[in-house]
């Protein structure tokens, strides 16, 4: 069967939609959309998907994975408009893409995910806070990142984290997985090489 690749973020209140929350938005979508899904069988038939992994309550995403299964091919660029027409605000499909046959399904190929820790040093403050840190954590964290980075509050900021990563994994040994860009939109070199 023929799959489709869908890439979309979150913004705004939409980024406090739990993940169930989310899949459900977006199934909805994805039946108002007319695509030519392929369902599960069954009493209950949904539409055959799967999601990256979910992201920490209250984390915006700019570019989260949804693979959908389709009885043919569709043109790319008439789902990408009927999908944002059907989503709720905040909730934006980003790209769609028609996966090559042969191609590994989304849980074989996701590995990891950057998170970018936006704002001042408050913002890691939080973050690190929610995670269940104490103070020494967090005094810990914070001299880590900023050593390793070389920032003063105020610029980007990336943490490559593992798969199904908890907030408190994205600071745990923060050696190796930390992430900066090159400042031209190149690639992400990790620090420490």
């Amino acid at each position: 069967m023929p799959r489709l690749m869908v890439k979309y973020g979150k913004q705004g209140d939409a980024a406090l939609l739990s993940h169930r929350e989310c899949m459900r938005a977006l199934e909805r979508a994805l039946r108002r959309s007319r695509l030519p899904l392929e369902f599960t069988a069954g009493y209950n038939p949904r539409p055959r998907m799967s999601f990256s992994p979910a992201l920490p309550l209250g984390v915006a995403a700019e570019a989260e994975y949804l693979e959908v299964s389709v009885t043919r091919e569709v043109d790319e660029g008439e789902a990408l408009e009927a999908l944002n027409r059907a989503l709720p605000e905040g909730l934006r499909v980003r790209e769609v893409r028609m996966l090559p046959p042969g191609m590994p399904k989304l849980s074989r190929w996701a590995r990891y995910g950057l998170y970018r820790l936006d704002g001042e040093e408050d913002g890691i403050h939080l973050l690190i806070k929610v995670a269940g840190e104490g103070q020494a954590r967090l005094k810990d964290a914070l001299e880590a990142v900023a050593s390793r980075l070389g920032w003063v509050p105020g610029p980007e900021r990336v943490v490559r984290a593992g798969l199904y990563a908890s907030p408190e994994e994205v600071f745990e040994d923060v050696r190796g997985k930390v992430y900066y860009f090159d400042g031209e939109g190149r690639d992400l070199r990790e620090l420490g090489e």
